[in-house]
């Protein structure tokens, strides 16, 4: 009677395998199947609406306004001024309308009260610009 037991449990079991076999096999043909029908469908849709024209339209381009500032420098010459005798700094700055500070200093001047007759002055030029370093805009 044990034989039998295990005879029928064994076939039972097996009988389930094969089952479980032939449904999975079922089951993965039928979805390479809705796989391969989902492919041909939307290829089919893809070739209708290209044939309709219905395309994206094409990136708009905006012309973009844009300003360049440029500055130059004009170059102007700084003033020399060749001191008079009875000429005095205090005197030429009044008269030249300069401060005596500015002109004591790009004169190497430290004692306002040393200026010697013949001795050449150099004025900061009319546009105000004092350079420090030589200019690199080319002289017209």
């Amino acid at each position: 009677m044990l034989t039998l037991e295990v005879a029928v449990s064994t076939m039972t079991v097996n009988s389930l395998i094969a089952r479980l076999i032939s449904v999975s096999m079922f089951l993965a043909g039928n979805l390479r199947k809705s796989l391969f029908a989902v492919t041909i469908v939307s290829g089919l849709l893809s070739l209708f609406f290209a044939q309709r024209g219905v395309d994206t339209p094409p990136p708009t381009i905006e012309a973009v306004e844009t300003t360049v500032v440029v500055t130059t420098t004009i170059y102007v010459a700084p003033i020399r001024y060749v001191v008079q005798l009875g000429d005095t700094l205090f005197g030429i700055a009044e008269t030249n309308r300069l401060d005596m500070r500015v002109l004591m200093e790009m004169n190497g001047i430290s004692d306002p009260d040393r200026v010697e007759a013949g001795q050449e002055l150099i004025f900061p030029p009319a546009n105000g610009f004092i350079p420090v370093a030589p200019s690199t805009t080319m002289k017209p």
